[in-house]
């Protein structure tokens, strides 16, 4: 919510006149690639994640995701400000709140699963199993955790709706002379 308010206050005094807002000025369309840039790298993390050779979980990409994730829609926050003239950057920009509530709801049940797994993993170990046979419970616990997959089976769509309103919206602004 801070960072909502942050953003538009940024672009609120960032432009220059009343009838022409921020991200129709070069800076409002600078700062509108910017965030568009910090975006994609947020698309670093799953591509790694599927093809890695390893297929190990990649830590260091999952902080970019994170991060990124709500500093590339705080910049297009400023970009956009509170001008609300034409469908598809409407439409584009709700897609984009709704992505960022979804990963954070996201966020939060991974940490809730991983505190699961670290207690059952000690309470395990606490009744003497085999590490062996700690890792193969845990495996179990973790195919069977249906509020994550649910959760996937929103964050993508959004995420994939969100994508096509934006190329709409940035191909629409080239189109017609936005830049």
């Amino acid at each position: 919510v801070a960072a909502v308010a942050v953003a538009l206050g940024i672009e609120y005094v960032l432009s220059p006149k009343s009838d022409q807002p921020f991200g129709h000025t070069q800076g409002g369309h600078v700062v509108g690639w910017a965030g568009l840039f910090l975006i994609l790298l947020v698309f670093a993390y799953p591509i790694r994640k599927r093809w890695a050779k390893d297929r190990r979980w990649p830590k260091g990409w999952f902080q970019v995701h994170k991060t990124f994730g709500i500093l590339g829609p705080v910049l297009i926050l400023v970009h956009s400000g509170a001008h609300f003239h034409a469908l598809v950057p409407i439409l584009a920009l709700l897609a984009m709140g709704l992505v960022v509530l979804s990963g954070i709801t996201g966020q939060v049940l991974h940490h809730l699963a991983l505190r699961t797994l670290n207690d059952q993993r000690r309470e395990l170990a606490q009744q003497g199993r085999s590490e062996v046979e700690v890792e193969s419970r845990l495996h179990d616990l973790v195919t069977q955790e249906e509020m994550f997959r649910l959760w996937q089976c929103v964050h993508a769509p959004l995420t994939a709706t969100f994508i096509v309103l934006m190329l709409t919206h940035i191909g629409g602004a080239l189109y017609f002379g936005g830049m």
